[in-house]
């Protein structure tokens, strides 16, 4: 019996050293940092949001498909960016930038013109950084229309906030860019 309480004690005390040394090992490893994710090669990179808000005018070339922008404009106020939308029908709609955000569904006909949205200056809208955003000629009806959004997403970017944070690196990006794991093949 008393053999039996001797080797429960031993027993006690390596469990308890090992949850000791356990512990130690993980304050350890929590150390100075704040415990948030590290990138192991990450660089420093400027997002630009846009402050100023745009009223994106489109015109229905396709039923619900096929849109066009014949028009866009820079408005001091970001939350009160809309899309004004000319339907086939001879209709003018208004859409709240906002409510399209929002909204994942595709009601209306949302579709085709949320696709057209994402590449013109109301993606400015949609997008946390401005170096994202690049008016798509082919969604623009005409040269004219496609030029002053260009020239409009520098008064965009030149009144937008800026703020560093850190990205992965190019040994981070894309699949098969970084070191293998493999003996062999890549």
């Amino acid at each position: 019996m008393k053999k039996n309480f001797i080797t429960g004690l031993a027993l006690t005390k390596k469990i308890t050293l090992i949850a000791a040394v356990s512990a130690t090992l993980a304050l350890q490893s929590c150390g100075e940092e704040d415990g948030s994710p590290r990138i192991k090669d990450a660089q420093e990179e400027t997002i630009y949001e846009s402050t100023k808000g745009v009223i994106t005018e489109v015109e229905e070339v396709e039923p619900g498909e096929d849109y066009k922008i014949i028009d866009e404009r820079i408005i001091d106020d970001k939350e009160k960016s809309i899309a004004i939308v000319h339907t086939l029908e001879g209709t003018v709609d208004t859409l709240s930038l906002r409510k399209l955000k929002d909204d994942n569904s595709s009601t209306y006909r949302h579709s085709g013109l949320r696709s057209i949205l994402y590449y013109s200056l109301a993606s400015s809208y949609f997008n946390r950084n401005m170096n994202n955003v690049t008016p798509k000629q082919s969604n623009y009806k005409n040269a004219s229309a496609y030029n002053k959004s260009t020239s409009l997403k520098n008064d965009l970017k030149s009144s937008a906030t800026s703020r560093r944070v850190s990205v992965p690196g190019s040994s981070s990006k894309g699949y098969g860019s970084g070191k293998s794991f493999r003996s062999f093949g890549g």
